[in-house]
């Protein structure tokens, strides 16, 4: 079992299928000839140490973190084969392998850090549609990026749509507040249930805070305050109720005169990116990237593990570690 090699990208024939249990299955494959116990399997961005090989279609891996549980990759799926350290010391056998990277000559030399990564710190509520990012500052230029929302009216993912370069510091990322929904403050407002019927109750969940808003020449509805923030306390996919407090009681509503001009907006989402490159890769080899926590957060530091003099391949670390 070899410890590492130089190949950031091995030949790797075919499509894999990998079981929770470890039990990798491959179509048209050719493990005994191209890979070797110790090797990585990288699929669906993640990576697989091979612990045994059985025959050309079959193989049994382990999580590429020690003690994780092997993830399940969908049959049909491609990969990559690579030969990154299995351990360096006692110091490193719970290293992630997915924080490894190969690096080449031409890697190396790369200056401008570029935009890899975006973290969901708040999922916020009341999205309707997908909402725009606006990426600022960090001394670099041209990261963009998108946020999907989900049925439940939350982000669920951040997707990066262009790096940018440049970066010194991780940019700040800024995600569209959620559209206010409108509704008539004299049909939609239930003086016995006290409810609000509105297009968008669906996408709010118990104590979701949401702004209560009133068009100005408009008269708030009796028991809220126009431009205060509320609780929600009661909702289903038609009606919602508010509270003043988490966890509180319904607020006792009174419907008022036929104006539209009576919104609830949800809470805005919020993200944090992370920025790669090489920012200090002294070696080329088998490096360990590692992202800042606390005052450091954002910042990458990337660690040379074994140096090498070359290194083949490229196994799909190309926004981290771009060839360019």
């Amino acid at each position: 079992m070899p410890l590492w090699g130089n190949a950031d990208d091995k030949t790797s024939t075919g499509t894999v299928e990998i079981f929770a249990n470890g039990l990798v299955t491959g179509t048209t494959t050719a493990f005994t000839t191209e890979a070797e116990a110790g090797d990585y399997i990288i699929a669906d961005s993640k990576k697989f140490r091979i612990l045994t090989i059985t025959d050309d279609t079959t193989c049994h891996v382990a999580a590429g973190k020690l003690g994780d549980a092997v993830s399940a990759v969908s049959s049909g799926t491609n990969y990559a084969l690579q030969e990154a350290p299995i351990y360096v010391s006692a110091s490193r056998v719970n290293t992630d392998a997915n924080d490894v990277f190969g690096v080449d000559t031409t890697e190396v030399g790369i200056e401008s850090a570029n935009v890899i990564a975006i973290t969901i710190t708040d999922n916020g509520s009341g999205y309707t549609a997908n909402a725009t990012v606006t990426l600022s500052g960090g001394g670099g230029s041209s990261a963009t990026a998108n946020a999907e929302a989900n049925s439940t009216g939350r982000i669920a993912v951040v997707n990066i749509t262009a790096g940018g370069s440049s970066y010194e510091t991780s940019p700040t990322v800024a995600i569209a507040a959620p559209a206010a929904t409108s509704f008539n403050a004299a049909s939609a407002v239930s003086n016995t249930a006290d409810t609000i019927t509105i297009s968008s109750a669906g996408k709010f969940a118990l104590n979701d805070k949401v702004t209560y808003s009133v068009a100005a020449g408009n008269t708030a509805i009796d028991g809220l305050v126009s431009g205060t923030e509320y609780f929600v306390s009661f909702a289903n996919s038609t009606v919602l109720a508010l509270s003043a407090t988490h966890s509180g009681a319904n607020i006792d509503i009174t419907s008022g005169s036929s104006e539209t001009g009576h919104t609830l907006q949800g809470e805005t989402a919020t993200a944090t990116s992370v920025i790669g490159g090489t920012q200090g890769v002294a070696h080329t080899g088998w490096v360990l990237r590692t992202v800042g926590t606390g005052g450091r957060a954002g910042r990458v530091q990337y660690e040379t593990l074994v140096a090498s003099s070359s290194i083949t391949g490229d196994a799909a670390d190309d926004s981290e570690l771009p060839d360019a």
